[in-house]
C-alpha cells in the first residue's frame, strides 16, 4: 500500500508572472530594510538616540567634604 497524493495546478502564466513580480518586490524591501539603519548611518541621515533617563547613581570614588 502505498500513500501518495497527487495535486496538479493550472496557472495561467499571467498569474505565475505576477506572483514572482510580487515576491521579488517583498524580497527586496527586506534587505533593504536591514540594510536602511546601516546605511542612513553612514550617511549622517540618523538621529542619535535620546540619552537614558533614570536616577543618578552615586558616584565611586571618594567622597570629597565640602568646606565652608
Amino acid at each position: 500500500m502505498s500513500n501518495q497524493i497527487k495535486l496538479t495546478f493550472d496557472i495561467s502564466d499571467e498569474l505565475v508572472d505576477k506572483l514572482l513580480t510580487v515576491m521579488a518586490i517583498t524580497s527586496q524591501k527586506n534587505a533593504l530594510q536591514g540594510a536602511m539603519p546601516m546605511l542612513m548611518g553612514a550617511m549622517g541621515g540618523g538621529t542619535p538616540p535620546p540619552p537614558p533617563k533614570g536616577e543618578e547613581k552615586p558616584s565611586m570614588g571618594f567622597k570629597m567634604d565640602e568646606k565652608k
